[in-house]
C-alpha cells in the first residue's frame, strides 16, 4: 500500500448517507467516509486501508510530478451525501425540507443542468475533517474525483467549493484536471 497522498471528494449521488453506505456495501466499493446533509459523519473504512472509490483515475504530485494510475491506493475518499446531478436522486432530494439547488455547467463540459447544493453544516463537516486529514496525514492535494477520473466522473462538482475548501487546508487555485 501507498502512503496516502491525496483527499479525493466525491458526492453520492444518492439520497441519505445511511442509503448511500448500504449502496456502496451492495456494490462493494467504499470510501473512507460519509457525510451527511446534517453534517454526520460515518466512517466505513480506516484511513490506513484501502477503500475503493477512485476507479480508474490519474492523479499527478504537484510536489514530485510523480503520476500514479489508479488513487485507490494512495488517496483518502470522501463521499458526501447530494443528489448532484442525478434526477432520480434530485426528485427525492427536491422533497426534503431546506432542498436548494443551482442550475449551473460543469467546469469540464457539459449543458448547464441542475445539481443540489451542499448545507451549511454538512460543508462545515467536510472542511473541518479535510484540514485535519490533510495536516494529520501531510497530504499533497485536495482533489474531486471529477479531477482524476474527468472522463467518466463529475462529482463534487460546479456547487461544491473547491476553491474554498482548497485554501482551507492550505492550497490554491483549483486542482488540476488529469485526462488520459
Amino acid at each position: 500500500m501507498d502512503v496516502r497522498r491525496a483527499l479525493v471528494i466525491h458526492f453520492t449521488g444518492g439520497a441519505t448517507a445511511a442509503s448511500s453506505v448500504e449502496a456502496m456495501r451492495q456494490r462493494k466499493v467504499s470510501a473512507h467516509l460519509v457525510v451527511d446533509r446534517d453534517g454526520s459523519v460515518t466512517q466505513c473504512r480506516a484511513f490506513n486501508r484501502v477503500a475503493s472509490h477512485a476507479g480508474v483515475s490519474r492523479w499527478k504530485d504537484p510536489n514530485t510530478g510523480k503520476r500514479f494510475d489508479g488513487m485507490n491506493s494512495c488517496s483518502i475518499g470522501i463521499e458526501i451525501a447530494n443528489a448532484g446531478n442525478d434526477e432520480g436522486a434530485l426528485k427525492w432530494a427536491r422533497r426534503q425540507p431546506g432542498f436548494d439547488s443551482i442550475t449551473a455547467k460543469h467546469r469540464n463540459g457539459g449543458p448547464a443542468v441542475e445539481w443540489e447544493k451542499y448545507p451549511a453544516a454538512q460543508l462545515e463537516a467536510v472542511f473541518a475533517i479535510s484540514k485535519l486529514l490533510v495536516a494529520n496525514y501531510k497530504l499533497d492535494d485536495v482533489t474531486g474525483h471529477d479531477c482524476i477520473a474527468p472522463e467518466r466522473k463529475d462529482d463534487p462538482g460546479p456547487v461544491f467549493p473547491m476553491e474554498e475548501l482548497r485554501i482551507a487546508c492550505g492550497f490554491t487555485g483549483l486542482p488540476v484536471v488529469h485526462r488520459s
